[in-house]
């Protein structure tokens, strides 16, 4: 989970770049697997804009096949999530000395 929407979507893109645009990868494939990359995340940025989920805590699903090494996302959810702190739980100074 992270903190917000589009820290789901950057912690994607840095796996995304990892795996697929690496230096052993071939010029033509890194650029196919880029292209399909970048119109999921822009839809994914467009999507979490318009529902207004961008700056809530989410988790993104990325569903995807590899054809040839290049990257082809079929599909994606963002589970967005709304964090409300529980309870507070204080120690104090007095505590921390006595323990």
């Amino acid at each position: 989970m992270a903190r917000t929407t589009r820290g789901a979507i950057f912690k994607a893109k840095r796996w995304f770049y990892s795996v697929y645009y690496n230096k052993s990868i071939p010029d033509e494939i890194k650029e196919k697997s880029k292209e399909n990359w970048a119109r999921l995340a822009r839809l994914l940025v467009e999507k979490s804009n318009a529902e207004g989920i961008s700056d809530k805590a989410a988790t993104l699903t990325i569903y995807y096949y590899e054809k040839d090494g290049v990257f082809v996302p079929v599909g994606a959810e963002i589970e967005a999530y709304e964090i409300k702190p529980l309870k507070t739980v204080k120690i104090s100074e007095e505590e921390l000395a006595s323990a």
